[in-house]
């Protein structure tokens, strides 16, 4: 199934293809990503770590951060 993101207007396709081949609309990888940076990070604070998800790249001190693995192996 071919899907629109709703922000940047970019086409993209799902995973699993549906027997249907009607236009979605949602929001593409990048930008879903960009809309919860914010979220994930006060949600950090909250924790009482930093607000830093998606800064680092391959190592991050923060071992009891909820959002930690997530972080370091997003793409």
């Amino acid at each position: 199934m071919k899907s629109v993101c709703l922000i940047c207007g970019k086409e993209y396709s799902e995973k699993e293809p549906v027997e249907n081949s009607s236009l979605t609309h949602g929001l593409c990888s990048s930008c879903l990503k960009m809309r919860l940076v914010p979220i994930y990070r006060r949600r950090q604070l909250s924790e009482g770590n930093f607000d830093c998800f998606g800064k680092a790249t391959h190592y991050c001190d923060q071992l009891m951060c909820s959002y930690r693995r997530m972080c370091l192996t997003r793409a």
